[in-house]
């Protein structure tokens, strides 16, 4: 009967009305919510029986809820180094638990990009969930990269374990000038250069080199060694040269034969006047159960022929310049996103290394994903397969570091869709109340 099918129609009407309401107060309610996906009600009719010219069937309608997971919000900028969004195709790999990387049921996939470090050192978000990267080995290639593309390669990032990096010194460099009038008769050594270096256990040295004015004009001899913590010098054996200037106060020249002469065993002399030596294990300043390895050194004490590094003039000893690259071991001072997604790790003292490489995953179908708590959503038999790879790489969106990706719900679009939902449903009550208006006729043909 077609005032029954009437009925039902609106009885759908308002099911349907309802549905969209908790829709629209959803959207509502997030409409703060860093990577929300504002979520739409779409209606489409529904038929009971195929309708003919001089018949019809009155069906209904169904409502289904649709999200595009991908769609850009707007970035909002932040002072954390650790939140970031993404702009374009793909998600954040998370997982649900810090430790569970080999399980890949425990991934999911997020927008919500402010990560912050827990109590333990993992990058969790607000959802709860622990951000997945690739785990880099020091010269910044990827720890499990012939596995790369699967899940399971992931590992929850995580910076307590990088409190501190040490760097033994590889290289040292010396300005300093010796007095043209240094008497050669005097105790030796006429003069000292003392400089802290660093083994490859972080543990400090002190490297020192002695010089001694000869009876011959413009000549000096070097003996290289370590100064122990009681203030005794150990020369290394064969570290030793002999020093020559010119009469305009630099370093003889211009080959480096004619600046360094009498070399010793322990330096390699090289074409820019450089001296390489290895300073071995048994000459270093050890305590307790230390033991570093030996350690290389390249010495620059200037170019031959100038007097950019020793120089000889009549004025006194002067230290203008001891630099080395080595450092001790550093606390870490703070974490570093970039927008090639590299998690990297400054030290208190200036040295930076990459830990992490962030990876963004896509889908052939992102909008077939189910949705799940905290802002992520999750694989799908009609989503197809993840693929991961680099931030900017091919369809891969590029990520913005120190932004938040805002809610795509806007207030105003909601309230106005809340009104017409509020119409609708109030047509729809209208439909209820003229059908039972019409059964009531019927019946009381009957009285």
């Amino acid at each position: 009967m077609s005032v029954l099918g009437g009925l039902y129609s609106g009885i759908s009407a308002l099911s349907a009305q309802s549905r969209n309401f908790g829709i629209i107060s959803d959207n509502i309610a997030n409409v703060n919510t860093i990577g929300y996906k504002e979520v739409e009600g779409r209606f489409s009719n529904f038929v009971t029986s195929k309708s003919v010219s001089r018949n019809f069937s009155p069906g209904g309608v169904t409502l289904r809820p649709f999200y595009d997971p991908q769609k850009q919000g707007l970035l909002q900028t932040s002072d954390s180094k650790t939140d970031i969004s993404i702009t374009g195709n793909g998600f954040f790999v998370v997982n649900k638990a810090a430790g569970s990387g080999d399980n890949s049921d425990s991934f999911l996939f997020t927008r919500a990009g402010d990560f912050t470090a827990d109590k333990d050192g993992n990058l969790v978000n607000s959802g709860g969930y622990y951000l997945q990267g690739w785990l880099l080995n020091s010269d910044g290639s990827v720890v499990n990269a012939t596995s790369q593309d699967q899940l399971t390669s992931l590992q929850t990032v995580n910076v307590a374990g990088f409190s501190s990096v040490g760097q033994p010194t590889q290289n040292v460099a010396i300005t300093a000038n010796l007095p043209g009038t240094q008497d050669n008769a005097a105790a030796a050594p006429h003069q000292s250069t003392n400089l802290s270096i660093f083994d490859s256990l972080g543990a400090r040295q002190s490297l020192t080199f002695q010089w001694n004015k000869t009876a011959v004009a413009n000549e000096w001899t070097m003996t290289a060694g370590i100064t122990d913590n009681t203030g005794t010098f150990n020369a290394i054996a064969g570290a030793t040269a002999t020093v020559q200037f010119d009469g305009n106060g630099g370093l003889a020249g211009p080959a480096a034969a004619n600046a360094f002469t009498a070399v010793g065993a322990a330096f390699t002399l090289n074409a820019d006047g450089t001296l390489d030596i290895t300073i071995p294990q048994a000459d270093l300043d050890v305590s307790g159960a230390e033991l570093p390895n030996d350690l290389p050194l390249s010495l620059n004490f200037g170019t031959p022929g100038q007097a950019n590094g020793l120089s000889q003039y009549s004025s006194g000893y002067e230290l203008k310049l001891a630099n080395q690259d080595g450092s001790a071991p550093s606390g870490l001072d703070q974490v570093i996103i970039d927008e090639n997604g590299l998690v990297t790790g400054v030290f208190a003292n200036g040295q930076t290394r990459a830990i992490y490489q962030i990876p963004t995953a896509t889908f052939p179908a992102s909008a077939r994903l189910d949705r799940d708590n905290g802002n992520a959503f999750t694989i799908t038999s009609n989503s197809g397969d993840v693929v991961l790879n680099r931030p900017g790489v091919g369809a891969h969106g590029s990520l913005r570091p120190e932004t938040l990706e805002s809610s795509t719900a806007d207030t105003a679009e909601e309230f106005a869709d809340l009104i017409v939902a509020q119409r609708a449903y109030s047509a729809a009550t209208r439909i209820v109340t003229t059908g039972d208006e019409m059964l009531d006729e019927a019946i009381r043909m009957k009285r």
